[in-house]
């Protein structure tokens, strides 16, 4: 076994939960409750049920409710979350961290854990999140009342739902939801392809369709018994309605999901005390984080290079490469999530070694900011091959890709169950190699002619399209402009409708918000 220093963190405990509206002892649990049921396993999975004093750091990943300033459901909500967890659980730990929003959060607070554990300020951390959003609709729906909130007087670091990736400009146009934004990422890179929208839908398509079989031999999955074909994907019709252009709902996160998950962090002399066998540690190998500026700021519109270079980081830190990886879990709240990716290793759609270990965010489920978590505890018992000994031989190491905001902040980790010491990184070098590039000039007030560099279309749960957005550049000046198309203006959307936007000549003028336009031909 190699000697590794007593201060290295490993991974020694992991645990999900999925509690479905239809199951026999289905309890309604509150987004607190269902967090500390995937954190008391987890503790018990990591032999800690008895040493529940040991661990010193609580990390909790924010919920949506707790994303946003406005409640999604009447039932008040706990001041302070990761105590309000660690009362459930009988813990009283010196420091609780309440993560910012983010899907790339659980990531970052797995690093921010080892770095606690290799300074010594902490020897045991517990990072638990969970969302409850199917149970909320529901009892709303049955109109029943519950009491969700709680006033816990206590120390918390409390970070904040910080959305810094959003610009006036892109909310004066509305540009507000994510199917949006990732809409304008998505068509810019059809553009730059040069593909058709029926071509692009294919590709879409067949990239989540192994997603969808994955998730359907998954019992913790949102949808675990049905596997979609690519048709069925990209075909609207009842239950797969048109969300945003280019996306229908089986292309896009599932967030009506009742799941949480906790991973169980330790140094090596607290595992060596605690008597938790080698074949039963991962080890963080590798790591890296990145950002982007808010999408229409973007020089391309169509990339986001801070999920390449986080990458490649992660992997040049683990001594590695993207051959030697195992397990792969990309995030996948839309498919240019998944392949602005792995566009960046030189990886495929069909991979054979899959791009998921869950089934992805639109088929195992989307649980808020703490999707990453699943797949992390996924492979951290895939490498400890469940009775800690059968898949040693074949399976060492697992990469977990956590993309967070729309394609603003990324963060990778490299895992294995070969110990090694634990490496720090310079995210900062990647913040510098972005930062060299120019952004574009965007004026707010528009006015003349222009071309789309990319667009959206928003669509009502009726099925009738409700507004279109465009990115485009003006003729005369070559800045960088978002308009939409007014609500009345019946005939701009039906023609968005019926002809491809992708750089079409526009005229655009100021609106009371932001810039309205009209296709000029």
């Amino acid at each position: 076994m190699t000697q590794i220093p007593h201060e290295t963190p490993v991974l020694i405990g992991a645990a999900q939960f999925t509690e479905r509206l239809d199951s026999d002892d289905y309890r309604a649990l509150s987004p607190v409750d269902i967090t500390a049921e995937a954190a008391r396993r987890a503790l018990t999975d990591a032999g800690m049920e008895r040493r529940l004093d040991r661990v010193d750091i609580i990390m909790t990943t924010r919920t949506f409710e707790d994303s946003t300033p406005v409640l999604a459901f009447p039932f008040g909500r706990s001041n302070n979350f990761p105590r309000s967890v660690a009362q459930r659980l009988g813990i009283k730990p010196a420091h609780a961290v309440w993560a910012t929003s983010g899907g790339d959060t659980p990531q970052k607070l797995v690093v921010e854990a080892c770095e606690a554990i290799v300074t010594g300020h902490a020897q045991a951390v517990l990072i638990a999140g969970g969302e409850a959003l199917s149970t909320g609709k529901h009892l709303v729906k049955q109109g029943v009342e519950v009491d969700w909130s709680e006033e816990i007087e206590a120390q918390v670091d409390d970070r904040g739902a910080a959305i810094d990736f959003l610009t006036a400009d892109e909310l004066n146009n509305g540009l507000i939801t994510p199917p949006l934004f990732h809409g304008i990422i998505e068509n810019a890179r059809r553009g730059a392809a040069g593909f058709s929208r029926e071509h692009w839908a294919q590709q879409m398509s067949e990239l989540f369709a192994p997603f969808s079989a994955v998730a359907a031999t998954n019992p913790l999955a949102a949808i675990s018994d049905k596997a979609f074909d690519a048709v069925e994907l990209r075909t609207p019709g009842p239950g797969n309605r048109l969300v945003a252009d280019p996306y229908t709902q089986r292309l896009i996160a599932r967030d009506q999901v009742n799941q949480s998950a906790a991973v169980i962090v330790v140094s090596s002399a607290l595992a060596d005390d605690l008597g938790v066998p080698h074949t039963r540690r991962v080890y963080l190998h590798g790591h890296a984080a990145a950002g982007e500026p808010p999408v229409t700021l973007r020089p391309d519109l169509g990339k986001a290079p801070s999920a390449g270079l986080a990458l490649a980081a992660a992997l040049e830190a683990a001594e590695t490469t993207i051959e030697a990886i195992d397990l792969m879990d990309f995030y996948s709240c839309f498919p240019v999530a998944v392949t602005n990716a792995i566009e960046a290793l030189g990886l495929t759609a069909n991979d054979p070694r899959g791009l998921t270990v869950t089934g992805g965010l639109p088929y195992f489920g989307g649980p808020g900011n703490s999707y990453s978590l699943h797949a992390l505890a996924e492979i951290v018992s895939r490498l400890r091959g469940g009775d800690g000994q059968s898949a040693i031989a074949s399976v060492k190491r697992g990469l977990v890709a956590a993309n967070g905001g729309f394609l603003s902040k990324y963060a990778v980790g490299i895992y294995s169950n070969t110990p090694r010491a634990f490496v720090h990184a310079d995210n900062a070098a990647l913040q510098q190699q972005l930062a060299r590039s120019t952004p574009p000039a965007v004026v707010s007030s528009a006015q003349g002619s222009g071309h789309i560099e990319s667009y959206t279309i928003d669509w009502h749960r009726s099925g009738q399209p409700k507004k279109v957005v465009v990115v485009g550049r003006l003729q005369t000046s070559g800045e960088r402009f978002i308009a939409h198309s007014e609500a009345e203006d019946g005939v701009t959307l039906q023609s968005a409708v019926d002809v491809d936007p992708m750089g079409r000549t526009v005229t655009v003028k100021p609106a009371a918000a932001g810039n309205e336009f009209q296709f000029a031909e």
